[in-house]
């Protein structure tokens, strides 16, 4: 497994599209570590079919140093998928704003936000 620390975070999920159609496979919140984490079944999957699809990539995506955190979800479908992903730099934080489909959201301020590939080396 390979941790990166992102430095530009913005950038680096607006050029992956804001992970539409990326499928959500896990969530957890840690209220000791002030940590959420994501589990992403493909980091590129807003590419897929089209030429630019790098292959798959399952990662786990983890706000750090989370201070607020707002999560509705209602699980009724075997499956469900981030229909956008939008963060904004703020003084000393990240707003970070995850629309889902076929409905809810996560939004969250966190000081850093790392990925971690799940696939094997």
């Amino acid at each position: 497994m390979r941790e990166t620390s992102l430095s530009e975070p913005k950038a680096f999920f607006d050029e992956l599209g804001g992970l539409h159609d990326a499928r959500i496979i896990a969530f957890s919140w840690s209220s000791e570590e002030k940590v959420l984490r994501i589990g992403i079944d493909d980091l590129n999957s807003n590419f897929l079919d089209l030429p630019e699809y790098q292959g798959l990539r399952p990662v786990e995506i983890a706000f750090i140093s989370v201070t607020y955190l707002d999560c509705d979800m209602q699980i009724s479908r075997e499956n469900f998928s981030i229909y956008d992903m939008e963060i904004r730099p703020k003084e000393g934080f990240l707003s970070v704003d995850i629309s889902c489909a076929p409905s809810g959201y996560f939004k969250c301020r966190c000081e850093t936000i790392r990925v971690i590939d799940k696939a094997e080396a």
